[in-house]
Parts: structure tokens; C-alpha cells; sequence
């Protein structure tokens, strides 16, 4: 069970922090507070983009 809660945790991969989450119209965005990780998803297209050290 643990396997599966760490792989749908919403947390930075560098520092394990709470990503922050937002969301507008057509997009949803989850980053890092420290800069280091930031993933923006698109339903409607069906895209996911992830930066890595976006610092």
C-alpha cells in the first residue's frame, strides 16, 4: 500500500515537499515551492509537461 500512496503523492521528487496546486479553465499546474519541480496538465488536449529545476 505504501508503494502505491508514493506514487500518487503529490510531492516534489528533490525535496519530498507538498507541491503547490492550481487550476484554471484548461489547465492544471502543481509545483515544487523550492523551484525545483513543476508539472502542467491538459485534460482537453490530453498533454502532460513536466520541468525539471525550473529555477
Amino acid at each position: 500500500m505504501n508503494v502505491l500512496k508514493k506514487m500518487i503523492a503529490n510531492t516534489c521528487p528533490d525535496c519530498n515537499q507538498a507541491l503547490l496546486c492550481d487550476h484554471d479553465a484548461i489547465s492544471y499546474t502543481k509545483a515544487c515551492p523550492q523551484g525545483h519541480y513543476k508539472e502542467e496538465t491538459y485534460p482537453i488536449l490530453g498533454v502532460k509537461i513536466v520541468f525539471d529545476a525550473i529555477k
